[in-house]
């Protein structure tokens, strides 16, 4: 070789030089080696690039945000891994319903559209119907029924209150015949009669009684006959009360009669009303049946139960319906069910009350979050897989029944925790994977051994202990800046 080519060759190598630690002092990545002074050369350990392993490297805070390091403990974690299954979206069934007509009928007004959200409470159509007639006839005369039990027990409730406020005072009148006039304005019948002959003995043998005293007093009576008259006041007025309570049962009966055949009529009336909301009256129109004109018809309504979307729309004005047609299918769809097929493999991985994200649609808009609900018990004989419902909120309704989407479930492996990295905090040396492991005096490169990666994240088997801190992102930019820097010292 020519001195030119040999002095153009080492003029080339310079400039290498030069622009390599250019590099490295832009960044500004300073290291400072920690060699021990007794120490071999020989037999110092290599890092990344060929640097030496206790070499410590320390960085200014403008240098670690400009390399974007992030320092994180290593903590110990379940190993997750994310199965991705696919399914179809159904609507729940617990909020799905066929409306029906009750009743027999023609249509006489459809009032509702196929896709219509519509309130609960809301009628569907009309349906003109015969056979509500009957049920009508039986609640009006129910009603009137009723009318006339309310009156007589409310009649009885007075005159049972009246007679017995009327017995107590002809009871503390002086005379039968005071006492006659003072039950002369109350309806006993012959009860009346009794009473007051009643009375009338007891005040014979009252006087009877008093005179037989008085003789006997003056000794010119016999005292027998004493006896026998207080004995013969005694039963008469024994009498008069016997009169009397019979007079208070009397009264009390025809009240319980009266009060009974109330009831008897409020359940009559209650049973009619009942009939016509099974045949699908409101409580409105069942209010207003008696306030029908002669030859009116009424229309039964079809109701929506719940607020919801039709869904199904089998009717037009004019149809005959019967009791086995379903006019209208109503579904509430803030909720709806994601039916997935799961492998049987990946089945236990699987549990009630895991989250799931479901998604439709290449762009995967309409991603909402959902929790697994159910887990089935049976594998399908020719897909081999389980069928597991997501229920998931549809605010926007942007899942529809019968559209496919795809899940995304984490799910725990089974096992003891594991030490943890992110993927992109081991980076491969000379030596094979290692990380920076930041110390008191400054960052440091340390070989580990681990497993393979689960989803993002990397098991760490030997190398290094739960809470030490290392470099879980920009660890490949640290590498690359270390890797220039010693090129450029060569």
């Amino acid at each position: 070789m020519t001195r030119s080519n040999r002095l153009r060759t080492a003029l080339a190598l310079a400039i290498i030089a030069a622009l390599a630690v250019g590099l490295w002092l832009v960044t500004g990545v300073s290291r400072s080696t920690v060699r021990q002074a007794s120490e071999p050369p020989k037999e110092e350990k290599r890092g990344p690039g060929g640097h030496q392993e206790n070499e410590v490297i320390t960085l200014t805070n403008e240098q670690r945000q400009a390399l974007g390091l992030k320092i994180e403990p290593v903590q110990a974690r379940v190993p997750e891994m994310q199965l991705t299954v696919t399914g179809k979206i159904a609507a729940n069934p617990d909020r799905t319903v066929a409306i029906t007509a009750r009743t027999p009928g023609r249509v006489i007004r459809v009032q509702a559209q196929l896709g219509d959200t519509v309130e609960a409470g809301k009628t569907l159509a009309l349906v003109d119907s015969v056979e509500i007639a009957d049920p009508l006839a039986d609640l009006v005369q129910s009603e009137s029924l009723l009318s006339q039990a309310q009156a007589r027990a409310e009649q009885e409730r007075r005159l049972y209150d009246a007679k017995l406020r009327v017995l107590e005072t002809a009871r503390q009148q002086p005379s039968a015949e005071a006492a006659l006039r003072q039950l002369a304005s109350v309806e006993l019948g012959r009860s009346k009669q009794e009473y007051i002959s009643a009375l009338a003995k007891f005040e014979l043998a009252q006087a009877e009684y008093e005179r037989q005293k008085l003789l006997v007093e003056r000794k010119i009576g016999a005292r027998k006959d004493l006896v026998r008259t207080e004995k013969e006041l005694l039963l008469a007025r024994s009498e008069v009360e016997a009169v009397a309570e019979n007079i208070r049962l009397s009264a009390r009966q025809e009240l319980l009669a009266a009060e009974t055949a109330l009831i008897q009529a409020q359940a009559q009336r209650d049973r009619a009303r009942h009939k016509l909301h099974l045949l699908g009256l409101t409580d409105s129109m069942i209010a207003d049946a008696g306030k029908r004109s002669p030859g009116e018809r009424v229309l039964v309504p079809l109701l929506a139960p719940f607020r919801g979307t039709v869904i199904e729309r089998q009717v037009t004005e004019g149809q005959l319906l019967d009791t086995t047609s379903v006019p209208f299918r109503l579904a509430d769809l803030s909720t709806v069910w994601a039916l997935l097929d799961v492998s049987e493999t990946e089945v236990p991985l699987i549990r009630v009350g895991q989250e799931a994200i479901i998604e439709a649609g290449r762009d995967g808009r309409g991603a909402f979050t959902g929790r697994v609900v159910y887990v089935g018990d049976v594998v399908e004989e020719q897909t081999r897989t389980v069928k597991v419902r997501v229920e998931i909120p549809n605010p926007r309704r942007d899942f529809k029944p019968g559209m496919f989407v795809t899940a995304r479930i984490a799910a725990r492996q089974s096992g003891p925790a594991l030490l943890m990295l992110p993927k992109d905090a081991v980076v491969l040396l000379d030596e094979g994977p290692a990380v920076f492991v930041e110390g008191a005096d400054g960052i440091r490169a340390r070989q580990v051994e681990v497993g393979p990666e689960v989803e993002g994240w990397i098991p760490v088997r030997k190398g290094l202990k739960a809470g030490e801190k290392v470099v879980a992102a920009g660890a490949f930019a640290l590498k690359a800046q270390i890797v220039k820097g010693k090129l450029g010292e060569e």
